[in-house]
C-alpha cells in the first residue's frame, strides 16, 4: 500500500506526464498547420515555374514561327516568280503551327498558297469587306496579329498579316491562320489530370480551356460571379499582363472546392495572352499526408516513449526516495556542521548568478542593437527607391555596427587569453610619447564629435619603458576612450607622465562624471558596470578595464585609479623604464 506521501507524488507525477503529452499534441496541431502552409506555397512556387516556362516556351515559338515569314516577305529579289509557293511549303513544315499559307497581292486577291486544298485561289478581300488589317500592314509596313476567331475555314485561330514589299513599294501581304491546337500540342503542359491548363488575351477572352468547361472565343468574365472576388482579382491580374498565384473556391457537384492557379504572360507581337496554370487544394492535402502520418507517428512514438519511460523513472525515483530518507537521518549531523559554509557559499553563488545575469542583459543589448540597426538598413537597402546618398549612410551605419560587435567579440577573446595565460608579449622598448600619438588619432573623432578637449604633458625626452607595443597602444585606447564617454561635453581629458625612479608613471585623468567609492573596488572586475542596465547611455559590455589591467599586469606593470563623483577621475599607470 502506498503512503499519503506517495500517493500525493504519484498524482503531481501523472499530471506532470499528462501535460507533456497535452504539450505534444498541442504543437503537434501547431506544426501541421505550418506545414501545410509551408507545402502550399512551394507547391505554387514549382507550379509556377512550370506557367514561366510553358509562357515563355510558346511565345518563343509563336515569334520564332512569325519570323520565319519575315525572311520570307523580305527576300532581296523580290516576290519570286512562284509567288512564294516553294517557301510555304518549307515554312508550312517546319513552323507546324500553320493551318495555311497565302500571298495576298496588292490588289487584295489570294493569288497562292499551300497547302493547295486550303488556299481560296481567287479570293478577293475588297469584294468582301475583310481589308482592315490588310490595309494596316500596307501602312504601317509592320507585322500585325488579329485577335483569334473562329475562321472561316471552320478553325479557331489568328491572323498573322507580314507585309511584302519590293523597291519600297508595296506588293502584296503574306497571310499565316495559326491554328490553337497546333500551338498547345507542342507543349506537355502537365502530367497530372487534375491540372489544367487554359489561355485567356488581355481582354478575357478565352483563347484554350483544356477542360473543355468554357467555349473559346467567349469571355471568361461571362462564366464568373461577380461576387467572386479572388477570381476575378486573378483574371484581372492576367489581363494586365502580371506574373503570380492566386487561389479561389469553386463551386462542384459535390460542394465546393478551393483551386490554386498560377499565371504567366505571353507576348506575341501586338497580342499580349496570359497563361493559368490550375490545380486543385486537394493536391497540397495529398503531398502532405505522409507529413501527416510521419508525424502522428512521432507523435505516437514519443507518448508511448514518455510513458515508459516516466513510469521507470517513477519507479527509479521511489526507490531512491526511500534511500535518500535514511541516508537523510545518517548525515544530518554532518550538514548541520557546514551549514555555514554553505550559506556563505550560497550567497557567492547568488552574486555570481546576479553577475551573469547582468552579463546576459549587457552583451544581448550590444549584439541586438546593431543586429537591429544592421536588419533594418539591409532592409531598406532592398527598396527600389534607396536614394545613392541614403544608400551610402545606410551601408557606413552597418560597416559601424560590425565594426562594434567585431570589437565585442576581440574583447571577449581577449580577456579569454588573458585569464588562460595564452596571451603573447612581445616585450621592447617602446617610446610613450609616439605610443600615446598613435592613441589619441584612434579616438580623435569621438572627443571631437563629443567637444571633448585632449591635453597631453609628456616631455619627449621621456625614457622609454618595456612593453608590448601595440598592447600599450590598447591600453592607451581603452583609458582615453572611457575618460572621453564619460565626460560631458567641453569637458577636458589631460595625459600626465614622469619618471619615477625605475618606473614612469602615466595618469590619464578626466573632468566627467566620476566614479562612486563603492564602486572603485570593483572598477577592474570583468563584466562590471556602475549601470548595468539596458538603457545605460554609455555602451560596452564591462570588459575594457578588466583587459587593461590584465596587459598592464602581464607587462610587469600596475594600475590603480582615484576618483571623486562630479570631480572626474584618475588611472595611474606604473611601466617598467627601459635600461639605458
Amino acid at each position: 500500500m502506498l503512503n499519503k506521501k506517495n500517493r500525493w507524488s504519484l498524482v503531481v507525477f501523472a499530471v506532470i506526464v499528462l501535460l507533456l503529452v497535452g504539450s505534444i499534441f498541442f504543437f503537434w496541431m501547431r506544426a501541421n498547420d505550418e506545414v501545410r502552409s509551408i507545402v502550399e506555397e512551394q507547391y505554387q512556387t514549382q507550379q509556377l515555374i512550370l506557367t514561366q516556362y510553358v509562357s515563355y516556351s510558346i511565345g518563343e515559338l509563336l515569334n520564332e514561327r512569325v519570323l520565319l515569314l519575315e525572311v520570307v516577305a523580305q527576300k532581296q529579289q523580290g516576290v519570286p516568280d512562284d509567288l512564294f509557293r516553294s517557301e510555304f511549303e518549307t515554312v508550312y513544315e517546319v513552323a507546324d503551327i500553320y493551318y495555311v499559307l497565302e500571298f495576298i497581292d496588292a490588289n487584295g486577291t489570294v493569288v497562292s498558297g499551300y497547302p493547295v486544298e486550303n488556299v481560296p485561289l481567287g479570293f478577293n478581300l475588297y469584294s468582301n469587306n475583310m481589308t482592315w488589317a490588310f490595309e494596316h500592314v500596307r501602312d504601317t509596313g509592320e507585322v500585325y496579329i488579329s485577335e483569334p476567331v473562329n475562321t472561316m475555314e471552320g478553325i479557331f485561330g489568328a491572323y498573322v498579316w507580314v507585309p511584302v514589299f519590293e523597291n519600297r513599294q508595296f506588293r502584296g501581304s503574306i497571310l499565316g491562320i495559326v491554328s490553337d491546337e497546333n500551338i498547345i500540342t507542342q507543349f506537355e503542359t502537365t502530367s497530372d489530370s487534375s491540372n489544367y491548363v487554359y489561355i485567356v488575351d488581355d481582354k478575357g477572352m478565352i483563347l484554350y480551356d483544356q477542360s473543355g468547361t468554357y467555349e473559346k472565343g467567349t469571355n471568361y468574365l461571362d462564366h464568373i460571379d461577380q461576387n467572386d472576388t479572388d477570381r476575378l482579382h486573378v483574371l484581372e491580374a492576367q489581363m494586365g499582363g502580371m506574373m503570380g498565384n492566386g487561389k479561389y473556391w469553386q463551386e462542384t457537384t459535390d460542394g465546393s472546392e478551393y483551386v490554386l492557379v498560377s499565371y504567366s504572360p505571353i507576348n506575341w507581337y501586338n497580342q499580349r495572352w496570359s497563361v493559368g496554370l490550375t490545380s486543385p487544394g486537394d493536391a497540397v492535402d495529398d503531398i502532405i499526408l505522409s507529413v501527416y502520418v510521419k508525424l502522428f507517428t512521432v507523435a505516437a512514438v514519443s507518448v508511448l516513449f514518455i510513458l515508459f519511460v516516466s513510469s521507470q523513472v517513477y519507479i527509479i525515483l521511489l526507490n531512491w526516495n526511500k534511500t535518500l530518507e535514511r541516508e537523510v537521518e545518517k548525515k544530518t549531523s554532518e550538514l548541520q556542521e557546514s551549514n555555514e559554509s554553505l550559506t556563505a557559499a550560497n550567497i557567492k553563488l547568488k552574486e555570481l548568478d546576479g553577475l551573469k545575469n547582468e552579463f546576459l542583459s549587457m552583451v544581448s543589448h550590444e549584439l541586438k542593437t546593431p543586429l537591429t540597426a544592421m536588419k533594418t538598413s539591409s532592409e531598406f537597402l532592398l527598396e527600389d527607391r534607396c536614394e545613392p546618398a541614403v544608400r551610402n549612410q545606410l551601408l557606413a551605419l552597418i560597416v559601424r555596427n560590425v565594426d562594434r560587435q567585431a570589437r565585442l567579440v576581440d574583447d571577449l577573446l581577449d580577456i579569454s587569453r588573458i585569464e588562460s595565460n595564452r596571451i603573447k608579449f612581445n616585450m621592447e622598448p617602446v617610446s610613450l610619447p609616439e605610443a600615446l600619438d598613435h592613441s589619441i588619432e584612434n579616438i580623435r573623432r569621438l572627443s571631437e564629435s563629443k567637444g571633448v578637449v585632449l591635453r597631453v604633458d609628456m616631455p619627449q625626452s621621456l625614457p622609454a619603458v618595456i612593453a608590448d607595443r601595440d598592447k600599450l597602444i590598447q591600453v592607451f585606447v581603452n583609458l582615453l576612450n572611457n575618460a572621453v564617454k564619460f565626460t560631458q561635453r567641453g569637458g577636458a581629458v589631460t595625459v600626465l607622465a614622469q619618471d619615477s625612479g625605475d618606473n614612469i608613471e602615466v595618469v590619464v585623468s578626466d573632468t566627467g562624471i566620476g566614479i562612486d567609492p563603492s564602486h572603485v573596488g570593483h572598477i577592474f572586475d570583468k563584466f562590471y558596470q556602475i549601470d548595468s542596465t539596458s538603457t545605460r547611455t554609455a555602451g560596452g559590455c564591462g570588459l575594457g578595464l578588466a583587459i587593461t589591467k590584465g596587459l598592464v599586469e602581464g607587462m610587469g606593470g600596475s594600475i590603480r585609479v582615484e576618483s571623486k563623483p562630479g570631480v572626474g577621475s584618475k588611472f595611474i599607470l606604473t611601466l617598467k623604464k627601459a635600461q639605458s
